[in-house]
């Protein structure tokens, strides 16, 4: 009998049919279905091969997506929320061919990490991370990351800098002093979940024409792949149940702390450009800094294409 190739089995063994565990991520197994078929579509058009591991952690399994060379410089790609590994392998996609890449999952959030709640306390996220790190027998790694994964590479850097080389920090969470509640609630939130609760969304003429419109405030420019994968997220999952960490201030840092190269979005609904670029010149050594003035929070592939020459540039030393 042929044997499924390991990363292939480990895949295939993934809570797929099972019952949902109480508090699940995902409103139905039909949901959970459907992101998983998204995953695996993502994974199956990956131009590289991509292999998986699942580490045991004190808040629960992690399942790790991994490209590259195993002899390279390692990066840890911390994923924004609601966003998996391969997506994120995806998104650093040049970074591979010089480096090996840990795309985990987070727990609690779609995916194949365990799915129960990550606990919103202080340092927790910061303390998964060096568990996965201790488990992989890394000293030190890069970090590439973007939104939601930038407040756990902030964490992360505050509690242990001595284990974190360069980091990349994309659009970043953890670096807003006073995030605007009010402003999210009401002009996500609030549309999220009409789009959730009312189907004739799905009667338009014009595919996902309600969705591009509620989803302008995160991006202008959303690929077929991002609105299937949005609209999933949206109808199907308990999103924004988890809080980013931070926020961070100079403070949090020790003085040892490797210069950072960071990305912010100058029409970022989320985190607001003006107070998070003031907050992150004051908290951070910066080796680079770059703003996208005509990027919303969720950059288009234009805008990143010049932004992934320099993020290889900067890993690579070339900064």
């Amino acid at each position: 009998m042929n044997q499924l190739p390991p990363e292939q089995a480990l895949l295939s063994s993934v809570n797929i049919d099972k019952p949902l565990p109480r508090r699940s991520v995902y409103r139905s197994k039909l949901g959970r279905q459907r992101i998983f078929e998204l995953y695996q579509k993502t994974l199956n058009d990956l131009p590289f091969k991509v292999r998986h591991q699942i580490v045991p952690t004190s808040y629960g399994k992690t399942f790790l997506s991994m490209a590259g060379n195993p002899d390279a410089p390692p990066i840890l790609v911390l994923p924004g929320m609601s966003i998996a590994g391969p997506m994120m392998l995806e998104f650093f996609e040049e970074l591979q061919k010089n480096h090996l890449l840990i795309a985990p999952d987070l727990i609690g959030q779609p995916g194949h990490s365990e799915d129960v709640p990550f606990p919103n306390k202080k340092q927790a996220y910061g303390q998964w991370s060096l568990e996965i790190l201790d488990h992989l027998g890394l000293k030190r790694v890069g970090i590439a990351s973007a939104s939601f994964g930038g407040s756990i590479a902030l964490e992360l850097t505050a509690m242990a800098p001595e284990r974190v080389g360069k980091q990349v920090l994309v659009v970043p969470a953890g670096l807003t002093p006073n995030l605007p509640y009010f402003k999210l609630y009401a002009g996500l939130a609030v549309n999220w979940m009409a789009y959730r609760w009312w189907p004739f969304h799905a009667e338009q003429a014009i595919p996902y024409k309600w969705l591009k419109r509620i989803a302008r405030p995160l991006s202008r420019s959303l690929t077929q792949d991002n609105l299937d994968y949005f609209d999933a997220v949206i109808r199907h999952t308990a999103f924004w149940r988890h809080r980013p960490a931070g926020p961070f201030t100079k403070g949090d840092f020790a003085e040892s702390v490797t210069p950072t190269f960071a990305i912010f979005a100058q029409k970022d609904f989320v985190f607001p450009h003006r107070a998070t670029l003031a907050n992150a010149k004051q908290s951070l050594p910066m080796a680079e800094m770059a703003i996208l003035e005509e990027s919303a929070h969720m950059p288009s592939d234009a805008d990143m294409v010049p932004m992934h020459a320099r993020i290889s540039a900067y890993f690579d030393g070339s900064i």
